[in-house]
């Protein structure tokens, strides 16, 4: 009976001992995370709340700020937040569970789901629109160019789809580039209805949350539905005064999911087995698209795919009317943190500096490659200087020196590794420059090769600057612009849209400060005869000089 009272008395010290180490560690780590909010946030502000799940447990959460400034409400784990693009992995993940079940084929076009769609001249498939590959429009933009404000103006599902019908041909070959396009899972959410004869939102609320307990997080179906206990989401202006954030659009796939931090923390139970749907499905769901260049997209079915300083990591972020959401798991450690804020950028607390917290000790000292430098005469560095134009049209590049060496854009040094290829401290990514007597091209490789080629730099005056005035039609987007000088500056302007100025990079060439670039288009006499508008997202939507 001794031994036996003995064995149990170790027993209870040893669970207490590691009761009483879990606490500390807890202790420990909050401290530390208090350390990392904003100072922006404060109890009588709007802020964020923090959840942090190891081995398929809760074991953190905490909540900072109010979640609802009318009612006094403190933002906390049970509250629900509307988590924008992390929505995306709900549908991916459902595309493959449909798929391991036989209802459909990833590699299906998306034409054979589809009435009235367009087919283009390369076919586009249900894969390419969950990798964001497909070389479709995006709405948002579509939208802006039109003049209409997101978020304020209504933007319907339909209206969405016919962007994309009204698209005159694809912005590249599928597959063959990776730009974030969120009206490509409106185009999914249409079709998964098609295929199941279920509204969306309804077959994941289905299929997905309630089998993994998620029983309050909730879809916005239709703008203005009741999403009970939801946080409000709120701005804040340069004097100083609270602005409650809304949104006239309710679009389920791109996002319009509200979630908790308690909800969520079921959810990683996909990330770490075969739980939901069967190994095939958490295979596809997790498997991310190499374009055809075989490029590493690191973007699989809504979720990302990386390496953080050394360690596996599956993420997203998202972004809606001042919320935002951030979910990273790292599955070797099982270890899953969320942070939602209803703050916008001003209760942005990293979630992967709390994942460092944790997994300090198994990472390497740095994410980031050695870069062994050589050295370059100064005056063969001068011959690179310059502007340099994206071969896309949608972005511009600046090489100039500072002191010895090349600067990019005035910020980043560039540290040269052989006679053409640079490097920059802090980065992953190379810059190779091929430079001869008739051009210069400059390929910026991070992942993607983005090819930029320099471009003389050319001063627009009053004279030069007028060639350039007229009215310019869009068929694409049934809208005119209309271009004149104003105190000697290009400026764009329509009923729609506020004053625009542009700035001349090259001659045909300028760029707006909302961050739009305009190429205008010559015919053989060398008039102009129209100009396309590129943006980081959509590529050449075009207009035509009408008078």
């Amino acid at each position: 009976m001794k031994k036996r009272h003995y064995l149990l008395l170790s027993i209870f010290l040893t669970l207490s001992l590691k009761t009483v180490a879990q606490e500390i560690q807890t202790s420990q780590i909050e401290a530390k995370i208090n350390a990392l909010v904003p100072s922006q946030v404060q109890d009588s502000t709007p802020g964020l709340v923090v959840g942090i799940v190891k081995d398929g447990k809760l074991i953190f959460t905490k909540g900072y700020g109010l979640g609802n400034m009318a009612y006094n409400v403190p933002n906390d784990s049970k509250m629900l937040y509307n988590l924008g693009s992390v929505s995306k992995q709900f549908l991916g993940y459902a595309f493959a569970m449909l798929q391991s079940q036989g209802k459909l084929n990833l590699d299906d076009s998306v034409a054979m789901y589809l009435n009235d769609w367009p087919t283009f001249d390369h076919p586009v498939t249900l894969r390419h629109l969950l990798t964001h590959t497909s070389g479709y429009r995006e709405a948002y933009t579509m939208s802006e160019l039109a003049g209409r404000r997101i978020d304020v103006d209504r933007l319907s599902r339909d209206e969405c789809l016919e962007v994309i019908r009204n698209q005159p041909k694809l912005e590249f070959v599928p597959g063959t580039r990776h730009t974030y396009n969120s009206t490509t899972y409106v185009v999914l959410s249409e079709i998964l209805e098609k295929v199941t004869d279920t509204p969306a939102d309804e077959w994941i609320e289905t299929h997905i949350f309630r089998p993994l307990k998620m029983n309050n997080t909730q879809i916005e179906s239709y703008v203005g539905e009741l999403i009970t206990n939801a946080a409000e989401s709120y701005s804040l202006n340069s004097e100083a005064e609270y602005a409650n954030e809304k949104s006239n659009r309710a679009i389920f796939g791109a996002a319009d999911v509200y979630s908790s931090i308690e909800d969520l923390a079921k959810w990683f139970t996909v990330f770490g087995s075969d739980a939901l749907g069967g190994k095939e499905a958490r295979n596809l769901f997790l498997e991310p698209f190499i374009l055809k260049d075989g490029t590493n997209t690191n973007y699989a079915l809504g979720i990302r795919t990386e390496m953080h300083n050394g360690l596996k990591v599956y993420h997203h972020i998202g972004g809606h009317a001042n919320f935002l959401s951030q979910l990273r798991y790292y599955p070797d450690y099982d270890l899953g943190i969320i942070v939602l804020s209803n703050f916008g950028r001003n209760g942005w607390l990293s979630a992967s500096k709390i994942a460092e917290l944790f997994l300090s000790s198994q990472m390497t000292n740095s994410s980031h490659k050695e870069i062994k430098q050589i050295s370059i005469e100064k005056n063969k560095l001068q011959q690179l200087e310059g502007i340099y134009v994206a071969k896309t049209l949608n972005g511009t590049l600046n090489l100039s020196m500072a002191d010895e060496s090349l600067s990019l854009n005035g910020r980043n040094l560039l540290i040269p590794t052989s006679d053409n290829t640079f490097g920059i401290r802090g980065w992953n990514g190379e810059i190779n420059i091929e430079h001869s007597t008739d051009s210069t091209l400059l390929n910026l490789i991070n992942g993607q090769k983005e090819t930029y080629y320099r471009v003389k730099k050319w001063e627009g005056n009053g004279e030069n600057l007028k060639t350039y005035e007229g009215k310019y039609w869009s068929d694409e987007l049934e809208i005119a612009y209309n271009l004149h000088l104003e105190k000697g500056e290009l400026v764009i302007q329509n009923r729609w849209i506020e004053r625009i100025k542009l700035q001349p990079i090259s001659k045909d060439f300028f760029q707006s400060n909302t961050g739009y670039y305009l190429n205008f288009i010559r015919n053989n006499e060398g008039n102009i005869k129209g100009l396309s508008i590129n943006s980081e997202r959509t590529l050449d939507v075009y207009f035509h000089l009408i008078e």
